[in-house]
This record gives C-alpha cells, sequence and structure tokens, in this order.
C-alpha cells in the first residue's frame, strides 16, 4: 500500500467518522427529546437517556451509508479545494484509481452494518423495549403479541424472550360469540413440560351476566406456541438478526403466510453494505465531475440531497414490492442498482 493511498484512505475515512458524529448527535437529541413525551411518575429523564443510548447502535446503522456519502463528498472536496487532486491526476494517477481508494474505509463500515444487524441490533433492541415495557408496568411499548386458539383469544403484552412472557389476557368466546370468561396471568415462563402461567385472575361470566372471581398461583398453559416463534413474532421486522429473518420467513412460508415483509427486511440488511459501496463510488465519481469546482456547501447540500432520495428510493420500491407482489429482492437492489449504473456511467465518462 502506497503512501499516496494510506494519505486518501485516511482522510476519506476521518471525513465519514466526523459525519457520521455529527448525524448521530443530531439524531440522539432527536430521540432524547422524543422519549421525554413518555415521561411519567415511573419513566423518569435518566431512563429516557439509557433508552436513547439503546437505540443508538440502530441509528448508526441507518446512518452508515449517508454518512459515508457525505463523508466522501467532504474528504475528497477538501483534497479538490487544496488542488491535491489535481496534483494527483498530474503525476499520472487515475480518477477510477483514487476512488479505489475511497472504497476501503467504505468496506470497512458495511463490515460494521452487518455485524450491527446480525450480533447487536437485536439485542439492544430487544433490551431497551422490554426495558420500557417493564418500567411502564405493560405492554405500552408496541410489543403486544394477539394469537388465537380456537374459540380463545390471547393477548401477550411482552415478550422478554428466553421463554419468559408478562401481561397475558385470556378471552373465551362461546359458539354464539359471548364472551364467557376472561383471564389474566402476570406471569408466563417456558419450562421443560410446556408453558406454566403464574398469578391467574380468572373470571367466569355466566349467561344471566354474574361474575365469578377466582385467584390461581400456577397453572399449566397448553399452547403450540414457542418461545423462538413468539421471541420473532412480537419484534418489529427491522430489529430481528440476518438469520431470524430468514429462519421466521421460511416458518411463514411452510405456514402458508405472507411472508413477503420478512422477506423484504433480510433484503434490505443484504444489501445495505453493497449499497454503502454504491453510494462511495456514486459521491466519488461527481467529485471528479460535476461538483469539481464547487464550495463545500454546495457538496453538502447535494450528498444530503442524494442521501435522502436514496433513502425514499429505498421505502417506494420496498413498499411498491409489498403492494404489487413482486420479488422483494428487487425491491431492496434497485435503488442500489440505480445509484450504481449512474456511478460508473459517471466515472466512465471522465
Amino acid at each position: 500500500m502506497s503512501m499516496l493511498s494510506r494519505y486518501v484512505m485516511k482522510v476519506v475515512l476521518q471525513s465519514m467518522l466526523g459525519v457520521l458524529l455529527a448525524l448521530l448527535g443530531l439524531e440522539t437529541v432527536l430521540a432524547w427529546l422524543g422519549e421525554l413525551d413518555a415521561l411519567s411518575a415511573t419513566y423518569h429523564m435518566r431512563d429516557a437517556l439509557i433508552q436513547v443510548c439503546l437505540h443508538a447502535p440502530s441509528s448508526i446503522y441507518e446512518l452508515i451509508p449517508v454518512a459515508c456519502l457525505i463523508g466522501v463528498l467532504v474528504g475528497l472536496g477538501v483534497l479538490a479545494n487544496n488542488s491535491e487532486l489535481t496534483v494527483m491526476r498530474a503525476a499520472g494517477v487515475s480518477p477510477l484509481r483514487i476512488v479505489s481508494y475511497t472504497l476501503w474505509p467504505a468496506i470497512l463500515f458495511a463490515a460494521v452494518c452487518l455485524i450491527l444487524a446480525q450480533y447487536v441490533i437485536p439485542h439492544t433492541e430487544r433490551i431497551a423495549q422490554v426495558r420500557k415495557a417493564m418500567i411502564q408496568g405493560g405492554g405500552d411499548a408496541g410489543m403486544g403479541y394477539w394469537h388465537r386458539e380456537g374459540p380463545v383469544f390471547v393477548h401477550v403484552g411482552l415478550v422478554q424472550g428466553q421463554g419468559k412472557l408478562n401481561f397475558l389476557d385470556f378471552y373465551a368466546y362461546d359458539a354464539q360469540g359471548r364472551l364467557v370468561q376472561r383471564s389474566y396471568a402476570q406471569d408466563a415462563d417456558y419450562q421443560q413440560d410446556g408453558w406454566h402461567l403464574f398469578n391467574l385472575q380468572q373470571s367466569d361470566i355466566a349467561i344471566d351476566g354474574q361474575v365469578q372471581v377466582s385467584s390461581i398461583a400456577t397453572r399449566p398453559w397448553v399452547t403450540p406456541l414457542l418461545p423462538g416463534f413468539l421471541d420473532m413474532a412480537s419484534t418489529d421486522p427491522q430489529f430481528l438478526s440476518l438469520s431470524s429473518l430468514d429462519a421466521y420467513a421460511h416458518f411463514l412460508q411452510q405456514e402458508g403466510l405472507n411472508a413477503a415483509p420478512y422477506q423484504l427486511e433480510f433484503w434490505k440488511k443484504m444489501v445495505q453494505p453493497w449499497a454503502t459501496l454504491v453510494m462511495v463510488m456514486l459521491a466519488a465519481s461527481i467529485i471528479f465531475g460535476p461538483l469539481r469546482s464547487v464550495t463545500m456547501g454546495l457538496r453538502l447540500v447535494a450528498g444530503v440531497f442524494i442521501g435522502l432520495g436514496f433513502r425514499y428510493g429505498q421505502d417506494f420500491f420496498g413498499f411498491a414490492s409489498l403492494i404489487y407482489q413482486f420479488s422483494p429482492f428487487w425491491g431492496a437492489a434497485i435503488p442500489a442498482l440505480l445509484a450504481g449504473v449512474l456511478g460508473t456511467a459517471t466515472l466512465l465518462r471522465l
């Protein structure tokens, strides 16, 4: 590795890190302000700050492609303003070679994307959601899960993972659709012989409307639901790991259910590292082309608009794949393909 390549990579990497930290700081402040709306007698400002910190890996994952894009525009822009790019080209270094130097820091960030998606985000998001729901004393954190077993409807307020559930409601109906029993269990644990309910309050409703309430310390719960299924079904697809998304999508397909949302999220996570490299190539190409002699402010504005356009393109084609039922792979890959074609065409014209 030459001194020139190390110098270019250093400048670009520093720019990427600086942009990522700036965007993460802004995202953190906005997220913290959003958490303040949930403050209560049990949910304090310190809890809101911890929640924001737990959401930080997810924010980093979302910001990396845009940070790499703007970082390349800033880093190569500094070299261009100092006439260093001109000197490099006069010395016989081709634009393609300079662009290849900028891809190495992007590969590092792409690897970070994969690590965050597979190993970090699923755990931090699970901790954040369980923690908030437990502090608020119920399934108020959006983690509720509904399940039907014949005439009985089950609502699980909180899935902690590892075979532990909280705040379970059971609604039993007769053949005429009349509510005949309503039960509430504070906790449920999965043991060797299956599920067990604890602190059960059972209300039996007679035809004349009289209600008989009974308390049961513990009782078995016979259900086909398994802990792994509940963990995945109660979690937003964007917070599941790649392996969990793939496994759950296959499970839904085997059951004849719609697996498209999970397939789409799987392919979006798979495409994300590639999209990061494509965005870097696109940014580097326009530095040598349309943005060669403009101000740094204009480069930043261009980077923001390109990043927003890419994000909106991902959302548009992703939702389109769900509505028009074409392959989720194409819904996730089309924006990256378009950016790659545009970047390649720009580089070939240099």
